[in-house]
């Protein structure tokens, strides 16, 4: 189940930066699959890469507000303290004080960080707690609404979403 739950992250993290090369002109959209990305449960070192990736992102298309909570987070990581991550510690409190200089994002966006929430795998996009979602039986992928009902999971394209079954089911 374990590493069930690590290749679902792993797969869903992969999607959306593919989802991300093909929207890479439409500044709303890329910042938020990049702030998406780096909300995927990956391994601290590929957390870094994510979180570079959508301060990066971010602070190019001048959403600071969002570039400012990803060098936060950044940051904090443990390994930022390692002398091999010493120049990326440095662009991270640049972007920090400029952005919190700055002070706002240029465009509305579907992402906040402080709102607890699940991705839904097949449109990238957040689902609320509280908000009505189905998941897949086998992987866990959630999916929000009955739109996948009845379908092949986008991430692990094994089981049906939305079917109760017996026999390995994540519960998560």
């Amino acid at each position: 189940k374990e590493m069930l739950e690590i290749c679902r992250e792993y797969i869903t993290a992969i999607r959306i930066k593919s989802a991300m090369a093909d929207v890479a002109q439409d500044p709303v959209r890329s910042t938020e699959l990049a702030a998406y990305f780096s909300h995927c449960n990956l391994q601290p070192v590929h957390l870094l890469l994510a979180l570079r990736s959508a301060m990066g992102v971010a602070f190019k298309h001048k959403n600071y507000i969002a570039a400012a909570g990803f060098a936060r987070r950044l940051l904090e990581l443990p390994d930022m303290n390692s002398e091999r991550n010493a120049d990326l510690r440095v662009k991270a409190t640049k972007v920090l004080q400029k952005s919190e200089q700055m002070a706002r994002n240029e465009h509305e966006l579907a992402y906040d960080e402080s709102t607890s929430f699940t991705i839904d795998c097949e449109k990238f996009t957040a689902i609320k707690a509280g908000t009505v979602s189905i998941k897949c039986p086998y992987c866990g992928s959630n999916y929000e609404g009955d739109g996948m009902k009845n379908k092949v999971c986008r991430t692990c394209s094994f089981a049906t979403v939305g079917v109760q079954t017996i026999g390995l089911v994540t519960g998560s």
